[in-house]
């Protein structure tokens, strides 16, 4: 299919969460049919801000091949969306096939955790909103899964950072359809990915809430963990008292593999100029 014109082009790539919220309102066909007249670093920021069930579906109905070619132009932002939003078994195999070295090796060490980490148990499969969109859009997006409105709705940033979490208490006597998502937010302190499970099972939060958001090192919502999954794996693990110590020794891994990836995307951004 023929590229759209270079006006229309041009307002994809500075406006991508508008064209992003029209399309969601289309059919699925409708929004295969845009993203083939678009570049594929366009398509791919487009993409980054569509609503999470539509991303997950869009993505899920196209191959390795086609998702690898938005990822591969896509920003490193927008990439990493479209990583958290595949199916997990798909990951390796497309990362595998990025033609850009730096990219796809930081990719996976950005969504691959060692185990016995947050990262490596938590659910990438949560609801999210972007934090613009009104309470009610939400409600059509949220209908139109055709399943119950779940407890727990993450709300992120355009650049899928975490900002809280949606209170149903709030959304439910909200005055006006029109209020943002992000204004009817409560903000529970999230996990670090990188943090040693021992140290998780301690944090205080989980006397409030049974669920808790997780981050990477750059405040991008991986997903969720529940605190009834992070026992299950306690319990299972042969040596459940981490204590002091192990912890140390976890975070200051971690520390150090942050610090390679700041350094690496450091380098490899001078490398390009």
């Amino acid at each position: 299919m023929a590229q759209d014109s270079p006006l229309k082009l041009a307002f994809a790539r500075r406006h991508p969460e508008v064209l992003a919220a029209h399309l969601a309102t289309g059919t699925h066909e409708e929004l295969i049919e845009a993203l083939q007249g678009l570049p594929a670093d366009a398509g791919a920021a487009v993409i980054a801000r569509l609503p999470h069930n539509q991303q997950v579906n869009l993505l899920s109905s196209q191959s390795d091949d086609t998702v690898g070619a938005w990822m591969s132009r896509a920003a490193l932002d927008d990439a990493l969306t479209l990583v958290l939003h595949l199916e997990e078994g798909r990951r390796e195999a497309i990362l595998a096939k990025l033609p850009i070295r730096h990219m796809r090796r930081t990719l996976e060490q950005l969504v691959i955790y060692p185990q016995k980490t947050v990262g490596a148990l938590v659910d990438p499969t949560v609801i999210r909103l972007t934090a613009g969109t009104t309470l009610q859009a939400a409600i059509a997006l949220l209908r139109a899964d055709q399943g119950d409105v779940p407890d727990w709705i993450w709300i992120v940033d355009g650049d899928s950072r975490y900002v809280g979490m949606l209170d149903l208490g709030k959304a439910l006597v909200a005055p006006s359809g029109q209020f943002r998502v992000e204004e009817l937010a409560v903000r529970l302190e999230p996990l670090r990915a990188e943090t040693a499970l021992g140290t998780a099972r301690d944090v205080p939060e989980w006397l409030k809430h049974p669920q808790l958001p997780v981050v990477d090192h750059q405040n991008h919502l991986l997903g969720a963990l529940s605190q009834e999954r992070l026992t299950r794996a306690l319990a299972g693990d042969s040596h459940t008292d981490f204590g002091i110590v192990d912890g140390m020794t976890a975070l200051t891994n971690q520390y150090f593999r942050v610090l390679g990836l700041c350094l690496g995307d450091l380098l490899g951004a001078r490398r390009e100029r």
